[in-house]
């Protein structure tokens, strides 16, 4: 799906403006490897609905760093595929929640991460390598990690997008579930 297809099929547009991607609100880049990342601001943006892949493959990934909550999924045919995540807050460091089929990578991004953390102190230890596991699933297939620099993506280049007034994120953005909302 090209930007355009994206932007059309969300309700969203360009704004002009062009810088980092914690500039702004929603913003919009082609990686080099061709996929499309759209982020928001939000962890619980609703551009994480299954909707959009029925016509294209995603990978949706919520990070709220205060608690160490992270997740990534994969979805496909509007049916998430596999899901990875690490609740963190009192769930504790060890914490990660599977399901689904993973990618290949999985295995040895756990192990990997597992024997970090142990050899920290474990559950104990004053770091969470369990968290970042989602994230770096995340970057093996789609080239990006948000708190890392990303070799051939220009970080000043993210596209500013906002949300036009009609199409399923302006619809749902209403809120729906703040029954004292007009």
């Amino acid at each position: 799906m090209t930007a355009a297809e994206l932007y059309t099929k969300l309700g969203l547009a360009e704004t002009g403006e062009r810088g980092d991607y914690l500039q702004f609100a929603m913003s919009g880049q082609e990686l080099p490897n061709h996929w499309y990342l759209l982020v928001a601001k939000r962890c619980d943006h609703l551009i994480l609905s299954d909707g959009l892949s029925a016509e294209c493959s995603i990978v949706a990934c919520s990070i709220e760093e205060h608690v160490a909550y992270m997740s990534t999924s994969f979805w496909r045919n509007r049916r998430e595929i596999w899901n990875v995540h690490h609740r963190g807050g009192d769930h504790g460091v060890m914490d990660l929640v599977v399901r689904g089929s993973l990618p290949a990578a999985f295995d040895d991004l756990r192990a990997r991460a597992f024997a970090r953390q142990a050899a920290a102190g474990g559950q104990d230890a004053g770091v969470d390598y369990v968290a970042g596991i989602p994230q770096d699933l995340a970057r093996s297939i789609v080239g990006f990690q948000y708190d890392e620099i990303n070799p051939g993506i220009d970080n000043a280049g993210f596209r500013a997008l906002r949300q036009e007034a009609t199409g399923p994120l302006a619809d749902a953005r209403r809120g729906w579930w703040k029954f004292w909302q007009r």
